[in-house]
């Protein structure tokens, strides 16, 4: 009894090590990449609420089961915030990671744009000594060692590169810190090619290549072909080189998209389990828009008052300049009229064409005026 209780202990802290430092099954979904690549933050107009889950499909007691939030927005032009919280179970072990996100647009040129972003946050391990056995003596104090159940500072980084809607290429590095564990070298890398046809290009067909380099299983490869209608039925399916066969499929309204795919196992993995579901669900709301004044309904002969105004003040103040030199700062004067005209524009909709061009003529004789005092 002894020997099976030091096994079990020895077996905690084996996988329990292995399972805080590895989380790289969590970010082989596909319905959410923004759960590993924090540069798609600003890759909504909206905010852009989603909540994910996979499990499986009959197998073992204690397979993993994930249950995921996220949570992105816009936040200025070309910026975008987010956060994210995954939770993991396998067997007695659980994981909690929790991070927020910031990205930033960089405009290549009129086609090309690259989107960097980080996330930073913390990463929570712990046993769940409920599920324990009656082999392991739970008095123990090794059953609450801080190697079995700490938090961690995680961060993760991402890049996403596109060309106008056709061609997105990205690169994350979701776990890049784990508490003092050095940078690891797991990373994800997909590539897609948006192609449309009909009519009014309501038809897209969607290759997809997904590359995974994991930490402490091999490799995989995810080979995918989609296919949508105006956006709001979508399928998709394909090939993952661990030996699942992929279907997807999606509907997506003004505000709500359902999204589902199953992962039918032919290989080893069946052995585990013969199957696999991910669910997600996502809500998309409108981002608050500021309160822009509305421009005052007004007469014509108040327009016109205004501008007659200005003029009549810009010439009061080239009378000045001429027989009194270095009584005024004209080119400040001149600036302040330039204020004035802004003002008029913003406050009123001018779409009388003799106001346009009196504003506009006014506008030249003081450029003129400036650029003289200038010289």
């Amino acid at each position: 009894m002894r020997k099976i209780y030091n096994i079990t202990i020895i077996l905690l802290f084996t996988t329990s090590n292995l399972f805080a430092q590895d989380r790289s099954n969590i970010y082989t979904n596909l319905l959410n990449q923004f759960l590993y690549n924090p540069s798609l933050s600003n890759s909504s107009d909206n905010i852009y609420t989603c909540f994910n889950a996979r499990g499986v499909v009959g197998g073992i007691d204690g397979s993993q089961r994930s249950y995921n939030f996220a949570i992105y927005s816009p936040l200025t032009s070309g910026t975008g915030i987010g956060a994210k919280v995954l939770t993991t179970s396998v067997g007695i072990f659980q994981t909690l990671n929790a991070e927020g996100a910031y990205s930033k647009l960089v405009k290549l040129n009129k086609n090309n744009n690259l989107s960097l972003g980080l996330s930073l946050g913390f990463t929570q391990v712990n046993i769940k000594s409920e599920l324990l056995n009656g082999q392991v003596d739970l008095s123990d104090q090794t059953i609450n060692s801080p190697d079995l159940n700490k938090i961690m500072v995680s961060s993760g980084a991402g890049a996403t590169y596109r060309f106008k809607k056709n061609i997105e290429v990205g690169l994350s590095f979701p776990m890049i810190i784990t508490g003092d564990k050095p940078m690891n070298s797991f990373f994800i890398a997909n590539a897609a090619w948006n192609m449309y046809t009909g009519a009014n290009k309501e038809w897209k067909i969607k290759p997809m290549v997904n590359y995974y380099n994991l930490r402490y299983s091999p490799e995989m490869v995810d080979m995918l072909l989609g296919g949508a209608w105006s956006d709001i039925v979508s399928i998709t399916g394909g090939y993952r080189t661990n030996g699942s066969i992929i279907m997807a499929a999606g509907f997506n309204f003004k505000s709500l998209a359902i999204n589902y795919a199953y992962y039918y196992h032919v290989n080893d993995l069946q052995k585990l389990a013969p199957a696999q579901n991910e669910i997600g669900i996502a809500f998309m709301f409108n981002k608050p828009q500021p309160k822009i004044a509305k421009k005052e309904p007004v007469s014509d002969q108040v327009i016109e008052d205004e501008i007659d105004k200005l003029n009549e003040r810009l010439t009061g103040l080239i009378n000045v300049a001429k027989t009194n030199p270095g009584l005024i700062n004209i080119k400040k004067e001149m600036s302040k009229i330039n204020v004035e005209i802004e003002k008029i524009l913003k406050k009123y909709k001018i779409t009388n064409s003799q106001q346009l061009l009196k504003i506009k003529e006014l506008q030249n004789n003081i450029d003129s005026l400036i650029a003289k005092y200038n010289d």
